[in-house]
């Protein structure tokens, strides 16, 4: 692989990583929104549950994919210092 095709590689992975906790915190703005609506009568019990389940529905979906994706590069980043460093290939051989 490329040095620009790797570049753009961890790009993607950074964007993915950064979309997801913008999800999130937008998502925990959204649930403090149905809150005060709730507090202040302008919205009903029925609505706001059911924008509440929506609201935390898409927050833990954000967070596992956002978990998916950064496991990957955790993985990919660990393996790669690991294969470098030559601990896989001591482990292997016996000494």
């Amino acid at each position: 692989m490329s040095i620009e095709g790797a570049i753009l590689i961890w790009l993607a992975i950074g964007a993915g990583i950064a979309a997801g906790v913008f999800v999130v915190a937008r998502t925990a703005v959204q649930l403090g929104s149905v809150a005060y609506r709730v507090m202040e009568k302008q919205l009903s019990g029925g609505a706001a549950t059911r924008q509440t389940m929506l609201l935390s529905g898409a927050m833990l979906v954000a967070l596992f994919v956002t978990a998916i994706i950064a496991g990957f590069a955790i993985f990919a980043i660990f393996g790669s210092i690991l294969e470098s460093g030559g601990a896989i290939n001591t482990l292997n051989n016996g000494s």
